[in-house]
């Protein structure tokens, strides 16, 4: 362990920024160490604590335990099971759930589309349209806060914003509760798994524990990290070294899951204010005028301020961005490339990402890209087109 930990100093030590290659540091020496810690732990019979986010006893960065997701979730939450998750994937599709009996949870998260919609922002139950795009929802459990605006403070809290919405759901949690009791094949599986306590907190609970079950870790790049398999390419290779570089998505997109979970505490999510135009055209670039975390404070200083989604399966998720005008992920490169909104020259006094372009070419665009895509779950790639 102490060889290892030299070793990685002196290729710290020896490396420039620009040319570093973080993808072989984090396979072969921060994996590294991380095994050889867990074993060692184990060997010396010390004792760590696995009350924190983390597993201590982790051996690879990214593994599907890399996290200890009971503490993402409230206390008293089931453990992830195939019946928990059965429970709450048949809640979760059920459509008898809302007031009118016409929309589920996966009318807006379709599965085949990593659950989002496809659609620039979301159609409500009324046809009408809905204030902001359709995030994904794979590996959503490891969030601090939901909804773009932060107002959610957990998948529970989330699912209560979705039902009462009079554009969605537009039912109060009694009703939903007296129509679980109605259904036999519930009653039999809550008398089964909740002890026949068929409460709102408990359907909440088993539709969350459903989708905190949809972060499998099993990408393409997750595999060849975890040493499965050898498959990634050059290009591919090179986009990560550019996203955690020069690009410096990373400094907002953390690994390993991509999203805004501030390490390494991971207590609390990240929002950014980019200068999000209306659309794609840069040429005529107009600001996005969606409040963002504005309310419900009317704070001026956080105007304008959004959550930070994963770029996990994000090949499956366009259009992107809060309004969905971005329909390409060229798109959003060109974007970030181009400093955002102040760096288009738009007045965007509190925009938290620099206004500078990053200087990337065409080429560094490409495999940024293909990097992205090595994030798609296995599950999904079959998908593709």
């Amino acid at each position: 362990l102490l060889k290892e930990f030299k070793a990685s100093e002196e290729l710290l030590m020896s490396s420039e920024f620009e040319d570093f290659d973080r993808y072989s540091f984090l396979k072969n020496h921060t994996n590294k160490q991380l095994s050889l810690l867990a074993k060692g732990c184990k060997k010396w019979g010390v004792a760590m604590a696995e009350n924190y986010e983390l597993n201590p006893y982790a051996e690879n960065l990214f593994q599907k335990d890399f996290f200890n997701l009971a503490n993402f979730a409230p206390q008293g939450s089931p453990t992830i099971s195939e019946e928990y998750i059965a429970l709450g994937k048949k809640l979760f599709n059920d459509t008898s759930l809302s007031s009118k009996g016409d929309m589920s949870c996966a009318t807006c998260h379709n599965s085949a589309k990593a659950f989002t919609d496809g659609l620039a922002v979301g159609i409500g139950n009324n046809g009408v349209k809905l204030q902001r795009n359709t995030p994904t929802l794979t590996y959503a459990g490891y969030q601090r806060t939901f909804f773009y605006d932060g107002r959610g403070d957990g998948l529970e809290g989330q699912i209560v914003g979705v039902t009462n919405n009079k554009n969605e759901f537009h039912i109060d949690m009694e009703t939903l509760e007296k129509r679980v009791k109605q259904n036999e094949e519930y009653l039999k599986a809550f008398d089964s798994l909740y002890k026949g306590n068929v409460t709102s907190r408990n359907i909440r609970l088993a539709i969350a524990t459903y989708i905190r079950s949809l972060a499998p870790f099993n990408s393409k790049f997750d595999r060849n990290m975890q040493g499965i398999e050898t498959t990634l390419t050059t290009k591919e290779k090179q986009g990560f070294n550019l996203f955690m570089g020069k690009a410096a998505c990373a400094t907002c997109h953390f690994p390993p899951v991509f999203n805004g979970l501030v390490p390494p505490k991971f207590a609390e999510s990240e929002f950014e204010h980019l200068g999000i135009t209306k659309t794609d055209d840069f040429d005529s670039p107009i600001l996005d005028d969606d409040p963002g975390m504005f309310y419900p404070y009317e704070v001026e200083e956080r105007r304008g301020f959004f959550k930070t989604s994963t770029v996990r399966n994000t090949e499956l998720t366009a259009p992107y961005m809060h309004n969905g005008a971005y329909k390409t992920l060229d798109k959003v490169v060109e974007f970030y490339n181009n400093g955002g909104g102040a760096g288009m020259g738009l007045e965007v006094p509190y925009q938290t990402l620099p206004a500078d372009s990053l200087g990337l070419n065409e080429k560094e665009i490409k495999a940024i890209i293909a990097f992205m895509k090595s994030l798609t779950d296995k599950k999904y790639e079959a998908n593709l087109d």
